[in-house]
């Protein structure tokens, strides 16, 4: 299953964008949410993004985090 790590969907689109689309195509995924007061701690969000930004979708070993 894919986790999906977002910020809090009423002030980040970016985040919003994948978690529609995921859910409107009924793909099954784990919700992974990161409120922006921990953006403070770039090491913490470095765990699951190597940029260390949201969104980023996990599956397995492959990680996607470039929304554009």
């Amino acid at each position: 299953m894919y986790s999906l790590h977002i910020a809090n969907k009423n002030y980040s689109s970016w985040s919003l964008r994948p978690w529609v689309l995921m859910r409107a195509l009924a793909i099954p995924f784990a919700e992974e949410m990161h409120p922006f007061a921990d953006a403070g701690n770039r090491e913490a969000f470095r765990q699951f993004s190597p940029t260390a930004r949201v969104p980023c979708l996990v599956d397995g070993a492959q990680t996607v985090w470039d929304s554009l």
